[in-house]
């Protein structure tokens, strides 16, 4: 055994001695100092729960949520005074709903005090690993304080004053009183405040009746009641139905069996929206804002109020939209017609001037809530730029090679046009401004749809895309919203910036809170943009469309499987805008019927009406970027990427250019005559999509739904 003392035993290091005995001498100061941070905090916690509410009165705590335009110009003020709310007892919202509530929010509700810690380390964890404010983990009391008291606004601090509020809410008052506080103030959308109001709202019944299923989907929409609007978003809804369901099982407020027979409820045939009166300029816009707000700041946000929100939409554009669409419909009335939807951007910054989601928004025949931007639609032939941009982009093809357009048997895919007819040998360039199904085809196996799609994705479109060859004539369902970003990308000569709608968040006291960072990422050159934009600005002018500016543009015509036309579109686009409609026929329940619209129909009308009343200053073309060059013989007047005009050993081979003006070879019969509605520009003669001939036979690889029209 050692003798020395130090060897066996733990001896403090001398710097720790000298700390310990600091901090000894020190104590009378740190006691002051924890002193006076404790009477600051009572002094705080005081102060702040002085104006929290009585639960025994009706008082509705929100501010408005103030919605500007791009010129500060008032798009809509969602104020308290044009809410709807109904103040109940715990009793009187019956069995279900608090227990709905409690399984969607916070099922250790009555098992914890003001914070589950738990819950908050959990979120402080993954806020941690992400690098930012992302988790919630907040207690009932703590979302009631949010709503009562707090900005919006995400830090640390505030965060802090959440948790030490709901410790002194808790103190003062009950958990069925906090309950009954929370599930009289908590937003349900569409103008509800409260359970008794969202009742009332969606079911036109009172909170105490509602059933399991009801009562499920309702407190399902609290987490984010704009982004789940169960008249828009009903896949979405139903999900968080399933998971409240779920939890109240967990919970034991109801058993496995009444869980299963609420599932096997169909919710969304009882349900009876009473509209609010409200006064919106572009309510669907606004919609999507109050999505987007909810995403950033949470779902407390749009219930608390105090915001300023400048948006980046242009009031004058919107309302020129406005009146194209509702105008537009009626000119295409004779083709049954009754909704349509518009979509603008700014291709430069990427934010959205004018959002137009349907023809009537009060107007429940149309299902005129159901926002038609955000719904997956075929769209026809307005996919092909994508696929004969990957093909170019690639050195697959030039706008001088030539395309066969015969019937072609794509190893048992075997697609057809309009006219059942074939046009014979033509350039890419023909083959795109004519708009033909075959050649499309072709250009896709060449380059391979796994390429096409590739580049899609890239461009914006999200959606997936089916990797059968139908899909180069747009076979697979994309959202109006995508396929503007997608065309944004050639707007933008290669750029792709991010759609987005608002510029900056304001709170009450006028402090910004939230300010947009766009930045842009190169998916294309410039010169192989320039190639499409350089075909499809001829397009108006091969189909009439009676235009005022040089617009590049893309029509499309979807196909039932039958003949049938669902959808039609068009995309057009210049340095200053990118724009995008749909037209079909929609009914309350999310159905629809045929029209006999087709794209060069809707270029005619709610285009043309849209085009010509932009302002002068939106009337910018392109310059001819480096990289472009001309072919040489037969071929000088096309245009090629360096390097693939043929006229060097080893570059492509091109056939001779047909002029991009030439009419098309067969009339359709097919083509219905419209009614006397004025329409802003003649027809041309022939139309560019009649009704589609039966469809051939798909192989496996390819969409249920066949090939659609040009």
């Amino acid at each position: 055994m050692s003798s020395n003392p130090q060897a066996g035993g733990h001896q403090p290091p001398p710097r720790l001695h000298r700390a310990k005995s600091w901090l000894w001498e020190k104590r009378g100061w740190f006691a002051a100092a924890i002193a006076i941070m404790f009477a600051l905090s009572t002094g705080y916690v005081v102060w702040a729960i002085q104006d929290l509410p009585d639960p025994n009165q009706g008082v509705l705590a929100t501010g408005d949520v103030i919605v500007l335009d791009r010129h500060g110009k008032l798009i809509e003020d969602w104020s308290p005074a044009g809410h709807y709310h109904i103040n109940l007892s715990l009793d009187q919202m019956g069995k279900y709903a608090p227990a709905a509530t409690l399984a969607a929010e916070d099922r250790n509700f009555y098992h914890h005090g003001g914070v589950d810690a738990g819950s908050t380390l959990r979120a402080l964890w993954v806020d941690v690993t992400s690098g930012g404010l992302n988790e919630g983990g907040s207690t009932i009391t703590q979302q009631l304080v949010k709503i009562q008291l707090l900005t919006p606004q995400k830090s640390l601090e505030r965060k802090v004053h959440e948790m030490v509020l709901a410790v002194a809410l808790e103190q003062r008052f009950s958990k069925d009183q906090i309950l009954t506080m929370y599930m009289n103030r908590v937003y349900y959308g569409h103008g509800a405040y409260g359970i008794g109001a969202a009742a009332k709202t969606y079911f036109s019944k009172d909170a105490k009746d509602l059933t399991p299923a009801q009562a499920a989907l309702l407190a399902g929409l609290i987490q984010a009641p704009t982004a789940y609007d169960p008249t828009t978003h009903f896949d979405l809804a139903q999900q968080r139905e399933q998971y409240v369901l779920q939890g109240m099982v967990d919970t034991n407020a109801i058993s496995a069996a009444d869980a299963q027979q609420a599932l096997a409820e169909n919710v969304k045939s009882e349900f009876k929206v009473q509209l609010t009166a409200r006064q919106s300029k572009a309510p669907h816009f606004v919609d999507y804002v109050l999505s987007q707000l909810e995403l950033t700041f949470g779902a407390a946000a749009v219930q608390q109020g105090g915001l300023v929100v400048h948006t980046t939409l242009d009031l004058g554009l919107q309302q020129s939209a406005d009146q194209a669409v509702k105008n537009g419909v009626k000119d295409l009335a004779w083709a049954n017609v009754n909704n349509s939807a518009l979509l603008a951007a700014d291709p430069k910054t990427g934010e959205i001037l004018a959002w137009v989601g349907s023809a009537n928004f009060g107007n429940d025949k149309i299902g005129g809530q159901f926002d038609v931007v955000l719904a997956p639609r075929q769209p026809g032939s307005s996919f092909k730029p994508y696929v004969y941009e990957a093909a170019l982009r690639d050195h697959k093809i030039t706008l001088a090679t030539t395309l066969n357009d015969t019937p072609t048997d794509f190893n048992g895919y075997r697609p057809m046009d309009f006219d059942n007819g074939a046009m014979g040998n033509m350039t890419v360039r023909r083959a795109l401004i004519m708009s033909r199904n075959i050649p499309a085809v072709e250009v896709g196996q060449k380059e391979g749809m796994n390429n096409v799609i590739a580049l899609a994705h890239q461009m914006g479109i999200t959606s997936h895309l089916d990797p059968g060859l139908a899909t180069a004539i747009g076979a697979s369902d994309v959202t109006l919203y995508e396929h503007v970003q997608g065309y944004q990308v050639f707007a933008d000569q290669g750029k792709r910036v991010d759609l987005n709608v608002i510029r900056e968040v304001d709170d009450s006291t006028g402090k910004t809170i939230f300010s947009q960072k766009g930045h842009d990422t190169t998916v294309l050159t410039p010169a192989s943009t320039y190639l499409i934009t350089d075909v499809l600005k001829n397009y108006q002018n091969q189909w009439g469309f009676g235009w005022n500016r040089q617009m590049a543009s893309k029509t499309g015509t979807s196909d039932n499987g039958k003949g049938g036309i669902p959808d039609s579109w068009i995309m057009a686009y210049n340095p200053d805008i990118v724009v995008g409609v749909w037209v079909g026929n929609t009914a309350p329940d999310g159905g629809g019927g045929l029209i006999h619209a087709f794209g060069e129909s809707v270029g005619s009308t709610i285009m043309a009406r849209f085009v010509n009343a932009l302002p002068p200053s939106m009337g910018d073309w392109y310059k001819q970027p480096p990289g472009i060059v001309h072919g040489c013989g037969a071929q000088a007047q096309e245009i090629f990427l360096s390097g693939t005009q043929g006229c060097t050993p080893g570059s492509p081979t091109a056939s001779p250019t047909a002029s991009p003006s030439e009419s098309p070879t067969a009339s359709p019969s097919e083509t219905p005559t419209p009614s006397a509605a004025p329409i802003p520009s003649p027809s041309p003669a022939p139309s560019p999509e009649p009704t589609p001939s039966a469809p051939p036979p798909s192989p496996p690889a390819s969409p249920p739904a066949p090939a659609p029209s040009p």
